[in-house]
């Protein structure tokens, strides 16, 4: 029996817990697995099971490893990384984040980015001395680094262990929201590369005979790397002789940001070289604008995931709510199947309490959205009567539906929406929290993330399946690979909005899906359905063929 009870940070775990926890720990000190995919709905508490597993191998000899003792944990959002260190501070953990976050001491109006860039480049003068050791950012990435477990984000993970390289692996990884590390790895890896960049930054000509992937291909690696790496050059001399005053502050902070900039577009290019196989990229060219891009994708990401995160522990955790596909989920990160340790809990909120009404406007299909989108314009109309008194999130997927709403939604409903997408997210975000008005958020970029407790949503629209974009290459080429794939990543979608407004037992909210494509899809995915989901799913009379008006008792 293995004694894990004191590492929960909690007065007493559920039933749920204590069964992922003991699963996990068994699996992998009886079964000498390296992986764990704990799939988990909301309300189980993942974090805490998380905690409590990597704390204990932490801190027990009985768990073989090669890596230092302690625990890295990552997220994908700022919002979840603050809810960690809120929740688990006391249990030792410390957060980190990257150095443009911190600002200097010495200087208030600069980050401690901008004073160590320019530390490397020799362009201070000696009262920035003391930055070289006494900096806010450095102290706090050398306790993150000597303490047991931390906690930051992925972009900066990524960037520092395959960059930087000056953090230590250790004994366990921990990854939440681990349904984003493909889309993660695939963002850390792709290039893109603009025409205008090349030639007004770099001073390097593009030839008009660009136009296959092998061409392009040869010239970034003959000539746009070489280009890039002397224009680098130049920057740190330039860094060098300007030096820093208060009165040139901001121009001396647009230098550092441009050679950073550099620097860091440097090292992908060069990682970009040396992994590059042409039957694995996707290549594009973008014309959209007067200038030219070009673009690699990878496709499948499986080959690189174990160089870039994976091999940087001895134990991994794969923590979400949407797993969805077990089997999927391990074909895209190249996870050998004898290694991982699959566990499954349905959340414990109750269905009856979140009820789904399928009523469909019509198609949003691209070929027949124009057609559809008032008549689903119209049915949002009975749905804010329906609940005039309580506030909701209206989940649009695109900014052309969301845009469509805004303006055709009728006068006496527009003070209630608040239209959240773009810089001014997370300011609409709290607007709505904080009201005390029946509120309305209209976003296409809320289906995760977001947390809308308790009185913050008593009703959802999904207006539009997400499914991925057929017109991307990458897409296209992952359906060819894995028939699988395109469901599940929508269904994945699907599922964490209706996640948004169900955040503990008690909360109530109505979901209503007004997209018949959804039909679709949830006859050709009932298989990876939720548990109890069809009980309370309801399927209402077309809107436009029967003109019915949207009921909810």
């Amino acid at each position: 029996m293995i004694k894990w009870q004191k590492y929960f940070p909690y007065n007493k775990p559920r039933k749920a817990q204590e069964k992922v926890i003991e699963k996990v720990l068994s699996d992998f000190k009886e079964n000498k697995k390296k992986y764990a995919i704990i799939d988990c709905g909301t309300g189980v508490g993942k974090s805490a099971i998380g905690m409590t597993i990597a704390n204990y191998i932490s801190n027990s000899s009985d768990f073989e490893g090669n890596f230092e003792e302690g625990a890295y944990f990552l997220t994908t959002q700022k919002l979840l990384q603050d809810q960690y260190e809120n929740d688990f501070s006391c249990q030792g953990l410390m957060s980190l984040y990257s150095s443009s976050n911190y600002k200097c001491k010495k200087d208030k109006n600069a980050s401690c980015k901008d004073i160590q860039t320019a530390l490397r480049t020799n362009s201070l003068t000696k009262n920035y001395d003391n930055c070289k050791y006494d900096c806010i950012y450095k102290k706090k990435k050398k306790d993150f680094i000597e303490n047991k477990l931390g906690i930051t984000n992925f972009s900066y993970f990524l960037t520092e262990k395959n960059y930087s390289q000056k953090m230590p692996n250790k004994k366990v990884l921990v990854i939440d929201e681990a349904h984003n590390l493909e889309s993660e790895l695939t963002r850390f890896i792709e290039i893109n590369i603009s025409e205008y960049f090349s030639e007004k930054i770099l001073k390097l000509k593009v030839p008009k005979s660009l136009n296959t992937q092998f061409k392009v291909f040869n010239w970034i690696k003959n000539e746009y790397y070489l280009s890039l790496k002397k224009k680098k050059v130049f920057f740190e001399n330039q860094l060098e002789k300007f030096g820093i005053s208060s009165n040139k502050l901001e121009e001396f902070k647009k230098i550092t940001k441009n050679y950073e900039m550099l620097v860091s577009h440097e090292k992908k290019i060069l990682q970009f070289i040396s992994i590059y196989d042409k039957d694995n990229w996707v290549f594009d060219i973008d014309t959209n604008n007067s200038y030219k891009k070009f673009i690699f994708k990878p496709i499948d990401i499986s080959q690189y995931a174990h160089e870039y995160i994976l091999n940087y522990a001895d134990y991994v955790i794969f923590m979400s709510a949407t797993i969805i596909s077990h089997e999927g989920f391990s074909l895209t990160l190249g996870l050998p199947y004898e290694k991982t340790s699959f566990v499954k809990e349905e959340t414990p909120f109750p269905y009856e309490n979140r009820p789904v009404i399928f009523s469909p406007a019509g198609s949003m299909s691209f070929k027949n959205i124009n057609n559809t989108l008032p008549v689903l314009t119209e049915m949002i109309h009975h749905i804010l009567d329906l609940h005039e008194s309580e506030k909701g999130i209206i989940h649009t997927h695109s900014i052309k539906i969301a845009e469509f709403i805004k303006n055709n939604i009728k006068q006496k409903y527009k003070k209630r929406i608040l239209i959240a997408y773009g810089e001014n997210r997370n300011k609409v975000l709290e607007k709505h929290i904080k009201s005390k008005k029946n509120t309305v958020l209209l976003s296409p970029s809320m289906s995760e993330g977001v947390d809308l407790k308790g009185d913050l949503s008593a009703f959802q629209v999904i207006c539009k399946i997400p499914f991925p974009y057929l017109g991307d290459k990458v897409v296209k080429k992952k359906m060819e690979k894995w028939k699988w794939w395109y469901n599940v990543e929508t269904m994945r979608t699907v599922i964490q909005s209706l996640g948004r407004s169900i955040r503990s037992e008690d909360d109530k909210a109505v979901t209503y899906i007004l997209d018949d494509d959804w039909k679709r899809l949830m006859y050709k995915s009932k298989d990876i359905l939720p548990k109890g989901f069809e009980k309370y799913y309801y399927e209402q009379w077309n809107y436009r063929r029967r003109n019915y008006m949207l009921l909810w008792q």
